[in-house]
C-alpha cells in the first residue's frame, strides 16, 4: 500500500457518503477511484475532503494518474 492510498480511499469515500451514495456500494466505488483521487491529491488538485482547488488544473491531474499506472506497469 503506498502512503497516500489510505488518504485517496478515505477522500473517495467522504465523497461517497457527501453525494449521498447508498452504503452498500461505497466500497467498490472507493477500490475503483482511490487511484485517482490520489492522482488529484498528488497533483494539487483536491484537498484531503475531496473538494476541488480554487484554479486547479485538470491536465496535472491526468498527468498524474497516467504517472501513477505508469508505474504501476513497471
Amino acid at each position: 500500500m503506498s502512503n497516500i492510498e489510505p488518504l485517496a480511499r478515505e477522500v473517495v469515500e467522504r465523497v461517497c457518503r457527501r453525494t449521498g451514495m447508498p452504503e452498500a456500494e461505497i466500497p467498490a466505488w472507493v477500490d475503483r477511484h482511490w487511484e485517482a483521487a490520489a492522482a488529484e491529491i498528488e497533483a494539487g488538485n483536491c484537498d484531503e475532503n475531496g473538494e476541488i482547488k480554487p484554479g486547479s488544473d485538470w491536465r496535472k491531474g491526468l498527468e498524474a494518474y497516467r504517472d501513477r499506472l505508469a508505474a504501476k506497469r513497471k
